[in-house]
């Protein structure tokens, strides 16, 4: 059984927990068509075996183009088996979560089924019941061995089973001799507990999946709740920290930018439209500085109305990185300007930008987080809809314009 989920599952655990999304029991056999998939090769590989053992044995009471005709079929179907398993398992998770995968595994299971039930009519041999025995047993065998790795999918087995034990039976039926009928009985009991023990197995493995599947959704709702804020669904202040933490060790980036914006009048909004339009206007906010990510991006709401964005680049000079910057600090400033609808209301925001640009390699977060705060301090005093790079003159700006009393000693010695 595979140690990890899909990345689709993985990604709708929270909502399935929640009871948002309906389909749980498709998400269980989406997994367990990943478990058919992942085991496929033992149980070919074992029929490959099994019908070379088989050949071998009939080699003497079955003409041999019979014999290799039917190995050469064995082997077609068992290779179509594995191309199929391996354009499975090359397949991104949303491609796997078609039915396509689901069918195209039973089908062929039924083809393997019926190749292997064509034995039982081509090399029965009335006349020689030690021949008719190994037969059977290695049709048996090779039911028993399949059964264990497909029950996962507890109807699938009876794609297989069926088609080998029918053909055989029926021969058993029809040649009216005891000894047969003996082995047909013991045979039909045989597979009828294969069948019961398959539906057993199936129901222990849908339980497992189900536990994990509960688990790993109340792993992913923590998760969320640690990492993403609750109103606008962005990444909060911890998950934005921990990604600047990486950016040292990121090689696939070598600069950036860090901006840093709060809306303009946001308070006016809360006070006149209430809370709930407030609310509303942080969502509509989020939504639109997602719509301006590129790859390798983040955006998060540090908290109110301050948001955050890390943006990643590969520009080999500093002025091309000034230029790109430049570029992309206007595109989020048109984006997030203009008219949001509120309460029935359309009412012009705009934002305050600031951003400080940075190497990657020497950079630490909260030198970047507090020259991206000076810097959006500054467009705040230039006006509405400003935007700011981060100087090292605005740190001593800062430094002058703060008032530090030290505390006086009323004490007496």
């Amino acid at each position: 059984m595979p140690q990890s989920f899909s990345a689709t599952i993985l990604s709708s655990l929270r909502r399935r927990f929640e009871g948002e999304d309906p389909g749980k029991d498709w998400a269980l056999t989406i997994e367990k068509v990943r478990i058919l998939y992942s085991n496929l090769w033992q149980p070919v590989y074992a029929g490959i075996l099994g019908s070379v053992l088989l050949v071998s044995i009939m080699w003497e009471v079955v003409a041999p183009a019979v014999l290799i005709s039917w190995l050469v079929a064995i082997i077609a179907i068992s290779l179509i088996r594995l191309r199929l398993a391996s354009l499975f398992l090359q397949s991104d998770a949303s491609s796997q979560a078609q039915l396509k995968w689901i069918f195209g595994f039973a089908f062929t299971v039924f083809v393997a089924g019926c190749v292997w039930g064509t034995a039982g009519v081509l090399m029965f041999a009335p006349e020689r019941p030690e021949y008719v025995a190994a037969l059977a047993i290695i049709l048996s065998g090779v039911a028993a061995g399949c059964v264990t790795m497909i029950s996962a999918i507890w109807w699938i087995v009876l794609l297989f089973i069926l088609p080998i034990a029918l053909p055989l039976q029926w021969m058993f039926v029809t040649s009216a001799v005891p000894t047969h009928t003996m082995m047909g009985i013991i045979m039909t009991v045989f597979l009828g507990l294969l069948i019961v023990t398959s539906r057993r197995l199936g129901l222990i493995i849908h339980d497992n999946l189900s536990l994990r599947v509960s688990m790993a959704a109340r792993e992913a709702t923590i998760y969320h709740q640690a990492y993403y804020d609750a109103l606008t669904d962005l990444p909060n202040r911890r998950m934005f920290i921990e990604r600047l933490e990486t950016l040292r060790d990121d090689e696939k980036y070598a600069s950036g930018l860090l901006l840093f914006m709060d809306l303009d009048r946001f308070k006016l909004i809360n006070d006149t439209l209430g809370h709930a339009a407030g609310d509303d206007l942080l969502i509509q906010v989020a939504r639109r500085l997602e719509g301006c990510l590129r790859e390798g991006d983040m955006a998060a709401r540090l908290s109110g109305d301050e948001f955050v964005l890390l943006a990643l680049t590969n520009t080999p000079t500093a002025k091309a990185l000034d230029d790109w910057s430049e570029a992309y600090m206007q595109e989020i400033q048109d984006a997030l300007s203009g008219a949001y609808r509120l309460d029935n209301h359309w009412i012009d925001v705009t934002p305050s930008i600031g951003y400080t640009c940075f190497q990657a390699c020497d950079c630490r977060h909260d030198e970047l987080l507090k020259e991206a705060d000076l810097a959006m301090y500054q467009a705040k005093m230039g006006g509405r809809a400003q935007r700011r790079r981060y100087q090292p003159w605005m740190l001593e700006e800062a430094k002058k314009q703060a008032r530090f009393r030290a505390p006086t000693d009323d004490s007496t010695s």
